[in-house]
């Protein structure tokens, strides 16, 4: 990808409000096959331990680091490159690598097999969210951004939803199904699985293919007006500079979504717990996040987009403190729940809370970031979504069930409430503290 590339006729071009909604929509259903190839290991717990003989924290580990830290690792030099390069381009291939990656968990034969190929999945993926972010921050004046940002984060909750009812649907209609190929040899139910979800991910990369590169805005200029051309160190000093908004809110924000993390848990919940089936589980964690997760996100975005048009420009973490309080109970009281309709019932408020904090992030940046910087920002800020919530939050209840309860699965309700108890007062506490901060950043731009 060349530098020439960023600055095409076809980049120059302004582009219609119904062009712009219209790439949200192409990223928000990126973003949906990307958490469809990324939980759908979820509904695999049991047939992946009895396949290669893991524990609960072995399995954690599949969930999460080897997903999240070369998700993590790569964040970084994506988020630079999505500062300086076609970004279109960055998430065309990023899609094509993460959706072979998911096929490609299907022809695991062992458990470094299926940990390396997971490790694939996280990089593709780490290429979307700085580049797409970055797009929209680019197609969109600033009281219209937290909007479109919660469309496309309801990528989030569609594709996870996607993922555990599609998914639970599928895994019931073949679980008698097998595959006899040459060199591979027999492939069980759920490794056909992932073959089938993870192909079709190449047809989103040619759709994104077809969008136009949005003309960049908002660049910061030297002393000549010419645009500055902002280094790794330009980013790290402006960091330095507001490190305790934006470091508070970075840890803050990624101890919360550790929580949405615990979901990976939660159809082995439901089946330990109560007693329910692949499809009956499925269904009790797909359906509440897609009915809390995307109504969160919308009235989230609304009401932040209608607080910074009408002055209010502390709104996106105003906004993200107060989710950060409300998660609280519903996410420590669901696994403990005596029924599960109950449990279903009190995740739609668990999930109602959950996604907030990442369009905060994103706005936040969008609101306080010069526009050279926002891809290395935003990537910076999914390293901490990775390194805690992504690659933490499935591993947290594995651990504790394992080592805490002696991988007694009967105690998996005890280990997701436990986690809750912990991780949500400490996340709160420092989303507080990131939003005093952003107070001062925001409205100084005034002065």
């Amino acid at each position: 990808m060349s530098n020439e590339e960023n600055t095409n006729t076809e980049e120059n071009l302004e582009h219609s409000i119904e062009y712009a909604w219209g790439v949200v929509i192409v990223l928000m259903l990126c973003y949906t096959f990307s958490m469809l190839d990324r939980e759908i290991i979820s509904l695999m717990v049991d047939p992946i331990k009895a396949k290669f003989g893991v524990t609960d924290f072995q399995v954690g580990l599949l969930m999460g680091p080897a997903f999240g830290i070369f998700y993590t690792v790569l964040g970084i030099p994506l988020g630079w490159a999505a500062d300086r390069y076609n970004r279109k381009q960055i998430v065309t291939y990023g899609i094509a690598l993460w959706s072979v990656m998911t096929a490609l968990c299907g022809f695991a034969g062992s458990y470094l097999q299926l940990f390396i190929t997971r490790i694939g999945v996280g990089v593709g993926e780490a290429s979307l969210t700085p580049s797409a972010s970055s797009m929209l921050a680019d197609l969109f004046p600033k009281d219209k951004l937290p909007l479109a940002t919660s469309v496309y984060s309801l990528g989030v909750f569609i594709g996870s939803s996607l993922a555990m009812i599609g998914g639970g649907i599928l895994l019931t209609q073949i679980k008698d199904v097998t595959w006899t190929l040459p060199i591979v040899g027999t492939l069980e139910y759920w490794q056909i699985a992932f073959i089938i979800v993870g192909l079709p991910g190449l047809l989103m990369a040619l759709l994104v293919y077809q969008i136009t590169e949005p003309k960049r805005k908002e660049l910061a200029l030297d002393a000549d007006g010419n645009e500055e051309k902002v280094s790794m160190r330009n980013a790290f000093n402006y960091l330095m500079q507001n490190k305790k908004l934006f470091l508070s809110f970075f840890l803050g924000g990624s101890i919360i979504a550790t929580i949405g993390y615990h979901s990976n848990w939660y159809p082995s919940l439901f089946m330990r717990t109560w007693g329910w089936s692949e499809q009956e589980a499925a269904f009790a964690t797909g359906l509440p996040s897609l009915i809390g997760g995307t109504t969160g996100l919308i009235l989230g975005g609304i009401l932040m987009s209608w607080m910074v048009k009408n002055g209010q420009k502390d709104a996106a973490l105003k906004i993200a403190f107060i989710a950060a309080l409300g998660i609280g109970i519903p996410a420590v009281t669901m696994p403990l729940m005596p029924s599960g309709i109950m449990a279903a019932i009190v995740m739609i408020f668990a999930k109602l809370f959950v996604g907030i904090p990442l369009i905060s992030g994103i706005a936040m940046i969008r609101m306080s970031v010069p526009n050279q910087m926002r891809g290395q920002f935003t990537a910076l800020y999914f390293v901490f979504i990775g390194v805690i919530s992504t690659s933490l939050g499935p591993v947290i209840p594995g651990f504790i069930t394992t080592y805490v309860f002696n991988e007694n699965i009967e105690m998996t309700r005890y280990s997701l409430a436990i986690a809750a108890a912990i991780v949500v007062p400490i996340g709160a506490t420092l989303i507080y503290i990131g939003w005093q901060e952003y107070k001062k950043v925001v409205f100084a731009q005034e002065d």
